[in-house]
C-alpha cells in the first residue's frame, strides 16, 4: 500500500482543458495526486477525472470556483487543505479563453 502522505499533492487552476488538462496529465503521471480545478467546464473535468482515476483510484479530486469570487476562493483553499491539510504544488493555469480569428486580434 502507498504512503499517501508520501505522494505530492497539486493544484491546477484552469485543469479541465487544453494547456491545464495537459498540465494534470503530465502531474499525475508522475506520480502526483492533483486536485482538478475548474470554473465552467464541469463535464470536462469529470470526464478527466473520471479518466485519471481508473487508473489510479482516488488520484485526481474535482473542485469548483469562481477565481474572481474572493469567497469561492476561500472555499477552494479551505477545501484543498481539508483533503490532507498541505500542498506540495501550486500551478496558476487559470485564464479566459476567447476564441478569436487571427486577423480580427
Amino acid at each position: 500500500m502507498v504512503d499517501i502522505s508520501a505522494v505530492p499533492l497539486a493544484l491546477v487552476t484552469g485543469a479541465a482543458q487544453r494547456i491545464g488538462a495537459a498540465i494534470v496529465r503530465t502531474l499525475h503521471g508522475a506520480g502526483f495526486e492533483v486536485i482538478l480545478h475548474y470554473h465552467h467546464s464541469r463535464t470536462a473535468a469529470a470526464s478527466l477525472a473520471q479518466e485519471l482515476n481508473q487508473q489510479r483510484p482516488r488520484s485526481v479530486h474535482v473542485l469548483q470556483a469562481n477565481l474572481l469570487d474572493p469567497a469561492q476562493l476561500e472555499k477552494l483553499t479551505q477545501d484543498t487543505l481539508a483533503l490532507r491539510g498541505t500542498l506540495n504544488l501550486l500551478v496558476n493555469n487559470a485564464s479566459r479563453f476567447y476564441p478569436t480569428p487571427l486577423g480580427s486580434v
